[in-house]
Formats: structure tokens, C-alpha cells, sequence
């Protein structure tokens, strides 16, 4: 064969030489503009990355997760469009589907669009995609891009993908890259795998008659192996008449134009490179959403390609340019997307449970409700989340879904009101009580500290109260010993036995006789003199004492705390309740409160649960479960609320607060065999103390 008709022939397959100029008066394949639907990808949510470095045979091997997308539309011939517009605001990338007919039915178009629609979320972990129209932007330049595109895949150093580098590029300018898509028939693949066959057929036979070597005719039939294997993926995957605008201004197209050909061309970039064709009439042909029906220029072979302005493409092929970016840009976002468990046993009918919520599966709401029985609230629990996310809004329903189902709760709000908003709800609201610490006007709350409850050892209501003492006022040493010898004085002062731990005689009005904050500072004053200090450091310590001691006695501090009897714990858990702390100002008053309310509710579980097992000693049961499912007696459970970061009041000062939680911490470790837990919202569980 002639080696210039083997040339001429490589060069037509190649398309190399001038472009061909687009006939005025050409067909075009499009549609009505209103049977164009478009889904606007707001942002993926991806898996991890693999931080070990991935091999160059990974790169060559990238299939794009759209390659599913485009295999699967194939089979039901759905035109695609990918189309992505930049502007000063970000980049919107849009994938949907276009009419290529002049009458489609509107309904047939939506059923498409769902299609794409689910196929996209079946590719990604998460993905936010919104019904999308896209605007219209006029653009003075545009070119055609032609030819096989080979990308040279994900880039190893930072997870780019081909589009990431094309945007990446053309940060900061105005442009606009559209796909436009059109499945072939089968028998058009046939039809151009017949056209390849013949070719290499005269080829070979010309050659074969030549009797010579002919190395220019070796390459030629290579590339006819390449192009003809394109058709056999065509055969398998699906086959795809493809269009590609590049538009911009007079800036940003030629550095479009230039960074999509050195980003899509690649070493398989075979029988046709990937070029760009600057012809007049680009943005017209983009804005009508066409295909200019132009058939390929004649050819000197057998072999004529069938469009002179698109290539044909197997949907692995048309991948490489119709896919997602992986990399966050303005107007796309990019999330981790960490693995839940969504499955577990649901709650037998006989159970008693409670509905969480809706099962979330990729972010999506499933059918499927979380419930959790009755029995697992005495688990503590932890809910985290940043300012906004719904921490109060998940506990209020915990808790009205908890007392709904019998089981009374007491919420200790440090720094809000949110929770009164349950005297409201139409199903626990005429149970709820509010309890308003440092407002006499509103709601009151007595709450004597040094006020040992019934079954509680004094020993260890002693010990709770001196870590309570010491972590909210940060006593420095050696005010805490000090201040547990007072206590103990005034304590053994009124019968009380340390050794035994029997309470004394009752009082009059049948109660133990209990000390109050006003006996203790008369006790700190008559008993720090004695101790031998020098008498300095005794002023020093009676002064530090007294000072703050004398602080809780004023006001309405005063009237709730240096009473002789405290509103009974079990009165405050007989329903559900919400102690507001609000009008504390003072950030270590609430964590003293705190602390005593916890240390009280602690003691009077312990009080309670060995009571009933003494009990069931006595009558020769079995010791009650810690957490008796199989009873009806949910008014004996509760479930306590405490907000961590109020409980570290002098966060950033010098002495540390994070012992601040300690004693509360303590008792909220040991709720276990009382049958009661904490739930604990926070922003971080680095905000968790250590013993939890």
C-alpha cells in the first residue's frame, strides 16, 4: 500500500489537520428547553482516604463511580448531562437528563431524573443533590472538545480527580464546561465495528500484496485494534455519542481550552487524541443543548467516522470526564462520611421500650425506628454535638418519651430555661415541676447541705460534702481538713456516731437533729483558734472560711440553704423535675448546687436499693435486680440530667477545675446498682471528666 494513503488514512483517524467549520444550516439532535431536568450536586460525603500512597497501576486502572451511573442509564438509552458553570460565587456541577427528540413527555423526564437521581445515591456514602435550573451564562468564546480522554486518574499526593484540576485551574474566573450524552442504538455500534473491520481488512490485504515490511501500516492497524476494541466495550457497557462545549471570555477560554486537553489526554488516549476545536456558534450550540448532526468529513479509507463534531465513547471512556470532584471547593462540599451501625434486634412486643427516632442510613431517614427498652435507661448515656446541633432538642424528647412510659426524670439546667418548655407538652406537661434556685418569687428550692438523709451513713455524707466543698470553692490546704474537723464537731455536737454510724434520738418533730450552715461557720470560728497555727495563718484561715461560708447565707442563697430541712429527695423524684440554675451568677455556687444535688440524689438511691435488699433478705427472696424490668414500679426510676460544661466553672484560670466534677462524677459512676443513669450532653468528650 501506498505510504501516503496510509498517512493520509492515520491522519483522518487521528483528525489530524485544519477543523471543519460548522455548516450554517446544519441539523441539530435537541429538545424542548422545558424537558431539560438537572439535579445540582451540592456536596459528597466519601470514605477516609487511604493515607499509603496509591500505585501508579491504581492511577492508570481509575474508574470513576459515574461509571455505574452511565452503564446502568445505558440500558434504558437516558441522554445524560454533566454540566459545570464557575463563577465569582464557586462552582455549581449539575448532572441530568436532555431531550433529544423535539416532544417528550414531562413525566417521562421527572421518572428519568429519579432514576439518576437513585443511582447517584447508591454511588455515594452521602450525597446532596437538589432539583436545579441552571442559569443561563452567555459566554463570547467556546470550543469543542474531541477525542478519547485517558486522565491520568486520581492524583496520589492529594485525591484529585481530573475535574478537580480543571477547576482547580480556572480559580477565580468565569466559565462553563456541558457533556451532553446520547446513548447509540446497538446496531450503530455494529454498524461502526463493521466500518473498523473492513478498514483492517484492505489494510492488511494491500499490505500482504505488498510483500514488505511496512511499519507506518503496522501502527495504522494498531490503531484500528484500539478503536475496534472501543466498540466491544461499547458492545458490553453501552456506546455514547458525546458532545463537549469548553466557553468562557476571552480570558478564561483559552486556559480552558488548554488545561482540559493537558489534563484529559493521556497515553490510551487512543485511536483519537483528545484536541479543542475553536468554532464560531459554540455558545449557541451550548445554549440550545444540540448536537450538530454533521456527518464525519469523507474519508480516504473505507473507515468514515460518523460525527465530525462529536466522539463516540464507551461509557468506561465517557467516565473520565463525566464524573464528581473529590475535593472541596467553593459551592461543592466535601464531609468524611464515618460508618454507623443501622441494624439492631428490635424490642420484643412484651418489652416496655421507648422510640429514639428514626434510623438514619447515609444520612437519609429510614422506615426503620431506633427503640430501646425500658430497662436500658439506667445506662449512662453520652450525647455530643456542636452548638446547634440538637443536644437539648434529643434530651426534651428522651424525656418525654421516658415519662410518658411511667419513668419520672430530674433535669439540673445550668445555664438555660429550654426545659420549662416540657409544662407545655400535652402528654407529661400537668406532672412536670420546675424548681427556680435563687428566684423565692417563682418556685423555690430548700436544700439544707449538712442535712444527712434517712439510711445514708454520716461518714459518707461527711466525706461527699468535703469534696463537694473543695472542688466548687477550690479550698487550698489545708482549708479542707479543716473544714472536715468542723464538720465533725458539729455533726458528734448534736448525737451523731462516726464509729457506728447511727443516727441520734429524733427530734421533736421526729426527724434527726441536723446542723445548718449557720452551725458551721459558729463551729469554723471557735475551732480554727485551737488548732495551733500561728495567728496569722489562723486569721487567714477563719477569714477564707467564714468569708465564703457567709456567702452562701445571703439573699435568696441564704434562704434556700441554711434552713434545717430540705425538700425530701424522694418528694423530688416522685415526678418529673427540672431544677433551673440560671439566677446563680456566680459560677461556683452553681457547681456547689450541682454537687449537692447529685450527692443527694446518690445517697438516696443507695438508701433505697439497701432498704429493698434488706428486705428481701429479711423475707428470704433474692436481692432485687438493679434495674427490675419485670415490675410495674417505674415511678422508683429516674433519669438524671447533667450539663458538664457548666460544672467547670473557672475554666481558664489559674487553678485547674477540672477536679470541679469529681465528687459528681464519683456518684454517677456508682448509679449502676440503683437502678437510675446520667445522660450527658457536651460539645466534645474531652469535656468528659476522667473517671467517666
Amino acid at each position: 500500500m501506498v505510504t501516503e494513503s496510509v498517512s493520509a488514512r492515520i491522519d483522518y483517524l487521528q483528525r489530524c489537520g485544519a477543523a471543519a467549520d460548522l455548516p450554517v444550516a446544519t441539523s441539530h439532535t435537541c429538545g424542548d428547553p422545558t424537558s431539560r431536568r438537572l439535579l445540582l450536586v451540592r456536596g459528597i460525603s466519601r470514605p477516609p482516604r487511604d493515607p499509603r500512597t496509591a500505585a501508579s497501576g491504581e492511577r492508570e486502572n481509575w474508574r470513576p463511580p459515574t461509571t455505574e451511573l452511565i452503564t446502568g442509564l445505558y440500558g434504558y438509552r437516558i441522554p445524560l448531562v454533566y454540566l459545570v458553570q464557575s463563577t465569582s460565587a464557586g462552582v455549581e456541577v449539575s448532572l441530568g437528563v436532555w431531550p433529544t427528540v423535539p416532544t417528550v413527555d414531562p413525566a417521562r423526564q421527572d421518572g428519568r431524573l429519579n432514576v439518576v437521581d437513585s443511582v447517584l445515591r447508591g454511588l455515594y456514602p452521602a450525597i446532596d443533590l437538589a432539583p436545579h435550573t441552571a442559569p443561563r451564562q452567555r459566554h463570547r468564546h467556546g470550543a469543542i472538545a474531541v477525542g478519547v480522554p485517558a486522565p491520568s486518574g486520581v492524583d496520589e499526593r492529594d485525591g484529585a480527580t481530573p475535574i478537580d484540576r480543571i477547576i482547580r485551574s480556572m480559580a477565580g474566573s468565569e466559565w462553563s464546561l456541558l457533556v451532553l450524552a446520547q446513548p447509540l442504538a446497538e446496531h450503530a455500534i455494529i454498524t461502526e465495528r463493521e466500518a473498523i473491520l473492513n478498514e483492517m481488512r484492505t489494510v492488511m490485504s494491500a499490505a500482504k500484496n505488498e510483500a514488505a515490511p511496512s511499519p507506518l501500516t503496522e501502527h495504522y492497524i494498531e490503531l484500528l485494534k484500539v478503536a475496534l476494541e472501543a466498540t466491544g466495550m461499547g458492545m458490553a457497557t453501552g456506546a455514547w455519542r458525546v458532545g463537549i462545549y469548553l466557553l468562557g471570555d476571552g480570558d478564561s477560554h483559552p486556559r480552558l481550552s488548554s488545561g482540559w486537553r493537558s489534563v484529559m489526554s493521556g497515553p490510551k488516549s487512543l485511536p483519537e487524541p483528545v484536541r479543542t476545536v475553536d468554532i464560531n456558534g459554540v455558545d449557541e450550540l451550548a445554549r440550545l443543548w444540540a448536537l450538530p448532526t454533521t456527518p464525519g468529513a469523507p474519508a480516504p479509507g473505507l473507515y468514515r467516522r460518523p460525527f465530525e463534531f462529536q466522539t463516540l465513547l464507551a461509557s468506561t471512556q465517557l467516565a473520565k470526564c463525566f464524573h464528581l470532584p473529590e475535593l472541596e471547593t467553593p459551592g461543592f462540599r466535601v464531609s468524611p462520611a464515618p460508618t454507623f451501625s443501622v441494624s439492631r434486634p428490635q424490642p420484643n412486643d412484651s418489652v416496655p421500650a421507648i422510640d429514639i427516632g428514626q434510623i438514619m442510613n447515609q444520612r437519609r431517614p429510614s422506615a426503620l425506628n431506633y427503640r430501646v427498652e425500658l430497662d436500658q435507661l439506667t445506662r449512662h448515656t453520652f450525647i455530643a454535638g456542636l452548638t446547634g446541633a440538637g443536644k437539648t432538642n434529643t434530651l426534651m424528647h428522651l424525656l418525654t418519651q421516658a415519662a410518658s412510659a411511667g419513668v419520672p426524670f430530674l433535669v439540673i439546667e445550668p445555664a438555660k430555661t429550654e426545659y420549662r418548655e416540657l409544662l407545655g407538652h400535652k402528654a407529661i406537661g400537668n406532672d412536670v415541676r420546675v424548681f427556680t434556685v435563687g428566684r423565692e418569687h417563682v418556685a423555690p428550692l430548700r436544700l439544707n447541705p449538712l442535712e444527712v438523709a434517712p439510711g445514708v451513713d454520716v461518714s459518707t455524707h461527711l466525706d461527699l460534702l468535703k469534696a463537694v466543698f473543695t472542688a466548687s470553692f477550690a479550698l487550698w490546704v489545708p482549708l479542707p481538713q479543716v473544714l472536715e474537723q468542723c464538720l465533725v464537731e458539729i455533726y458528734t455536737e448534736r448525737g451523731w456516731d462516726f464509729g457506728s454510724s447511727n443516727h441520734p434520738p429524733l427530734d421533736g418533730s421526729g426527724q434527726p437533729p441536723t446542723p445548718r450552715l449557720r452551725d458551721l461557720v459558729a463551729a469554723v470560728e471557735r475551732t480554727v483558734p485551737s488548732l495551733g497555727y500561728k495567728h496569722e495563718s489562723t486569721q487567714e484561715i477563719t477569714a477564707s472560711l467564714t468569708t465564703r461560708l457567709n456567702a452562701l447565707r445571703r439573699g435568696g442563697r441564704g434562704l434556700m440553704l441554711d434552713i434545717e430541712r430540705s425538700i425530701p429527695m424522694a418528694e423530688i423524684l416522685r415526678k418529673p423535675t427540672v431544677i433551673e440554675l440560671e439566677s446563680l451568677g456566680d459560677d461556683a455556687d452553681k457547681a456547689f448546687v450541682m454537687g449537692l444535688l447529685l450527692i443527694r440524689l446518690y445517697e438516696h438511691r443507695r438508701a433505697a436499693h439497701a432498704a429493698a435488699t434488706s428486705t428481701a433478705a429479711r423475707a428470704g427472696a433474692p436481692p432485687p435486680a438493679p434495674a427490675d424490668c419485670a415490675t410495674s414500679s417505674w415511678s422508683k426510676k429516674h433519669t438524671d440530667y447533667w450539663d458538664q460544661n457548666a460544672s467547670r466553672p473557672m475554666r481558664g484560670r489559674q487553678i485547674p477545675r477540672a477536679p470541679s466534677s469529681t465528687p459528681s462524677a464519683r456518684c454517677c459512676r456508682r448509679y449502676g446498682p440503683t437502678g437510675k443513669a446520667s445522660w450527658l450532653p457536651t460539645k466534645s468528650p474531652c469535656d468528659l471528666p476522667p473517671m467517666f
